[in-house]
């Protein structure tokens, strides 16, 4: 039985330095979030995704790109997996 995704959101914003999560489809329509990612950002969360995806030439499981954006807030950390994209951002 799969855990529900508020749930599993809830999980991830548990964890020590997580500030934010967002979940999003391909399109860019915001799922869920939490924190301090608000849906506005999801266009361009699932956007990041998309193009990070088209750099990679294989299509194993391993092969799907994790973004990672640095800055002095912290850091944003984006992957794809099927048909939805997550976003954390850690400080």
């Amino acid at each position: 039985m799969e855990v529900p995704l508020e749930q599993q959101m809830n999980e991830i914003m548990s964890q020590p330095g997580v500030t934010g999560v967002l979940c999003t489809d391909k399109q860019g329509l915001a799922l869920a979030s939490q924190g301090n990612l608000k849906p506005e950002v999801a266009g361009l969360v699932a956007g990041l995704a998309s193009k990070a995806t088209k750099l990679r030439h294989g299509t194993g499981a391993d092969d799907i790109p994790v973004v990672s954006v640095e800055s002095d807030a912290g850091n944003l950390l984006i992957r794809s997996h099927g048909n939805s994209t997550l976003a954390i951002h850690k400080v």
